[in-house]
C-alpha cells in the first residue's frame, strides 16, 4: 500500500483525528448558565439544581458533552460530614485551547 503525500497520517495509521471545537451554546439559556458555573469551578449536579433554575443538571450536562465540550466527574468529599456517603461526585469542564 503506498503512501500518498497528501494523506495525513496518524498514530496508527490512517487520517490524523483532531478532536472538534465544542459547538456554541446560546447566551442565556441552561447550558450557559451551567458552563459559567463549570469554568468557575467543578460542581456537583445537586449544587448546579440548587444553584440555578434547572429541572435536571444531568440531563443539561449530557446535551454539553454531546456538543463537544469536555466534561468528566471527579471524586471531592462530601460536604455533610453525617451523610452515609463520604464522597461525591463533580462535574469538571476541560477548556480547549
Amino acid at each position: 500500500m503506498a503512501n500518498l503525500p497528501n494523506k495525513k497520517r496518524g498514530p496508527v495509521g490512517g487520517r490524523a483525528s483532531y478532536p472538534k471545537p465544542p459547538i456554541p451554546v446560546k447566551p442565556n439559556t441552561q447550558q450557559s448558565m451551567v458552563l459559567e458555573v463549570l469554568r468557575l469551578r467543578p460542581a456537583s449536579a445537586f449544587e448546579l439544581q440548587h444553584l440555578l433554575p434547572l429541572a435536571d443538571a444531568r440531563a443539561v450536562v449530557r446535551d454539553l458533552k454531546a456538543k463537544g465540550y469536555i466534561i468528566d466527574r471527579i471524586q471531592a468529599p462530601n460536604p455533610n460530614q453525617n451523610a452515609r456517603c463520604r464522597t461525591i461526585e463533580r462535574y469538571r469542564l476541560t477548556e480547549t485551547q
